[in-house]
């Protein structure tokens, strides 16, 4: 949600719209979840075991309590994004500072090749010299 590939950063409101649609479906999932988890809590407790050689076996419990963790975490994913200052506008002086640590970055790890190759051509040199 970072910005737009040529157009520069996108708008704070299309930010927003796109954060509500996520904190909409995010919402749904754990409805879903949550009303599946107690589906499956009721046919596991409301089990009655067969007699017999075919008998089913006992439901077990993990599936209604991992559904209910993950309708929980659905529904924490969209309190978390409820917080109204996750969208920041990116000014051109930071814009600027990102740019130039990228820049700084991308420098240090030129010379850090540059050294190690300057090291390798060196001692290949140094092999070869021995050997004449």
């Amino acid at each position: 949600m970072g910005g737009g590939a040529h157009r520069g950063p996108v708008a704070p409101t299309r930010q927003r719209r796109t954060i509500r649609l996520m904190q909409i479906i995010f919402v749904l999932f754990a409805l879903g979840l949550l009303a599946f988890a107690v589906y499956s809590f009721t046919q596991v407790g409301g089990y009655e075991g067969g007699s017999g050689f075919d008998a089913a076996r006992a439901p077990s419990w993990d599936q209604p309590i991992v559904l209910a963790i993950l309708g929980v975490l659905s529904g924490a994913a969209a309190l978390v994004l409820r917080d109204g200052s996750s969208v920041r506008i990116p000014t051109p002086a930071r814009l600027d500072e990102l740019a130039g640590r990228a820049e700084a970055t991308a420098l240090e790890r030129a010379q850090q090749i540059a050294e190690e190759q300057k090291a390798d051509s060196v001692a290949a040199q140094d092999g070869t010299q021995s050997l004449e």
